[in-house]
């Protein structure tokens, strides 16, 4: 397909909408720098605006696929959820062209460039977003780009040169219907695409690397990890996965300090090791061995929350707001105590850990009211609806 087609699909795909009102969500990016020396990644900002006239809740972090020789899912879809487990996040695409020399579809001379948002080097703390009608958000995503390829001789050659993307967002989970209808909660699903930016992507400027091998207590390998690297700044640069020998490598670097970092994105408990490591002005690389530590379960930051929706309302229907909300989770030596206040629509948003959750009702002067909520395992988002009426102490 010509690119200036697929342009054209994604945007009506956005005007369209996949389901509701998706067309409700404008999506603007932008760049911090025109200019980027490979292998630094575009760092970008999505402007987010709710055109619409309901809240809309949006999922963050954002993530992407790592595509081609790096293969990797930061978080997959399960072919089959349990009983009561809900599924659902965000992801974003990117789309790269050349803008000088577009690569036409079909053309075995040209390729286009292709690009993922790094994800998060540590585990994850995934919210919700509270967007308002005619309010704004912004995040900030850094983009691993790489060029397009045009063929010379009997090889490719990377085109660098001036380009231009856009990205496009996207939503979806297994229970939004639900949660609409059970809690009149408005998860945002569906795609929107941005504008288009242009920036200049200039070849590699270091010729350092490192090399490692990820590996458990038991010196086997550490297959499908994902290694993150970083500046001394701890500006994340570039991402791969480890493959079935654990070995991981990234090349194109400046002499200097960086940071590695490297977790496994399919678990439910924080296994993030970070290792400072030199890079000099030679071409023998920098080896980096890295042991995967046994994990603490005794620590709540170190498990993996997911985001839950409370919507506390009266007897007659009316939202609750500046309602207090004080919930405990304890299981084994794990105990962990969070507080949140609801808005003027009743709606409250606490990041959990996925278990039994008791949960404390108040506003002024009124009693305490105790409840308990399951929530469920597993990626997505989860959500209650509760009554409660002031009594006075």
């Amino acid at each position: 397909m010509n690119p200036s087609r697929c342009l054209a699909v994604i945007f009506l795909l956005a005007l369209c909408g996949i389901s509701g009102r998706a067309e409700d969500l404008k999506l603007l990016v932008s760049v911090q720098q025109q200019s980027i020396v490979a292998p630094n990644p575009v760092r970008a900002t999505l402007h987010f605006h709710n055109s619409g006239s309901q809240t809309l809740w949006l999922y963050r972090p954002v993530v992407s696929e790592i595509p081609g020789d790096r293969l990797g899912v930061i978080a997959p879809r399960p072919g089959e959820l349990r009983p009561g487990e809900a599924w659902g996040g965000s992801r974003l695409e990117i789309h790269v062209t050349p803008q000088n020399a577009p690569a036409q579809a079909g053309d075995q001379n040209a390729t286009t460039g292709s690009g993922f948002a790094l994800a998060p080097d540590a585990l994850p703390y995934p919210r919700l977003v509270r967007l308002a009608p005619g309010g704004d958000y912004e995040e900030r995503v850094n983009i691993h780009v790489e060029p397009a390829e045009m063929k010379a001789g009997a090889g490719n050659q990377p085109a660098w040169g001036s380009y231009q993307f856009l990205v496009v967002y996207s939503a979806d989970y297994s229970n939004a219907r639900s949660l609409s209808r059970n809690i009149g909660a408005n998860l945002w699903h569906g795609q929107a695409a941005s504008n288009t930016a242009t920036f200049e992507l200039r070849p590699p400027a270091g010729h350092g690397s490192i090399e490692g091998t990820a590996v458990d207590s038991f010196q086997r390998p550490y297959g499908d990890a994902l290694v993150t690297v970083s500046d001394d700044s701890e500006n994340l640069l570039d991402q791969v996965f480890t493959d079935g020998q654990g070995q991981f490598a990234f090349n194109h670097l400046s002499p200097g300090s960086y940071w590695l970092a490297v977790r496994s994105p399919s678990s439910d408990h924080d296994t993030s090791v970070f290792r400072q490591i030199e890079v000099g002005d030679t071409d023998s690389p920098a080896s980096a061995d890295i042991m995967m530590l046994p994990l603490e379960p005794n620590r709540p930051d170190r498990l993996l929350h997911k985001p839950v929706l409370y919507h506390i309302i009266d007897s007659q229907g009316h939202p609750v707001a500046k309602g207090r909300i004080s919930v405990l989770y304890s299981a084994g030596n794990v105990v962990e105590n969070q507080k949140a206040q609801t808005g003027d629509d009743g709606f409250a948003e606490v990041s959990l850990i996925p278990g039994s959750i008791y949960v404390t009702l108040q506003t002024a002067g009124c009693k305490k009211e105790d409840r308990r909520t399951d929530v469920a395992p597993g990626p997505g988002v989860d959500g209650f609806k509760f009554t409660y009426d002031c009594a006075g102490d």
